[in-house]
């Protein structure tokens, strides 16, 4: 049987000791999960990204001003890895940073107009991607699921935080 079968006959047990037909959800959105991450990497490659760097980019574009801290949160890497690719964005002429008018000693970033137009080459790309992805999936679908995953991840991380 080949790995397509097998995630689709795939049984499990749930939490009350009966058996789930198909795999786990924590199962399908880790295979969704890792396959985009593989074609994210494919795709962004020739532009010279990173998935974490193009995820900084997105989230920036969409709502500048973020400190570091909070991209690092969003684009779901450490501090210390955010503030060395800011810096390395920064000096690749992508974005640029000004003190915060609030706190003198945050500073929040931009987008230059390298950036956006280097970031709206790679959204086409990665719309492609995204289109291929949701084959199949009618339109009117799609937000609810944008929605749910989104609700499933704050569930769980609220009960991370309650630990």
């Amino acid at each position: 049987m080949n790995d397509r079968a097998q995630d689709t006959t795939a049984a499990d047990t749930g939490p009350d000791g009966g058996k789930l037909e198909g795999p786990r959800f924590s199962y399908a959105v880790g295979a969704l999960d890792r396959s985009l991450r593989r074609n994210l990497v494919t795709i962004l490659r020739p532009f010279g990204l990173t998935v974490a760097e193009y995820t900084a980019l997105s989230l920036i574009r969409r709502r500048g001003g973020y400190s570091n801290a909070q991209l690092a949160r969003r684009s779901f890497v450490s501090p210390q890895a955010m503030h060395e690719m800011i810096s390395s964005l920064e000096k690749r002429g992508l974005l640029e940073r000004a003190p915060s008018e609030s706190h003198r000693s945050m500073r929040h970033t931009h987008l230059t107009r390298t950036g956006r137009d280097l970031l709206d080459r790679c959204n086409v790309a990665v719309d492609e991607m995204e289109q291929a992805m949701l084959e199949g999936v009618p339109a009117e679908r799609r937000a609810e699921i944008i929605t749910l995953l989104l609700q499933s991840a704050r569930n769980l991380r609220d009960v991370a935080a309650s630990d």
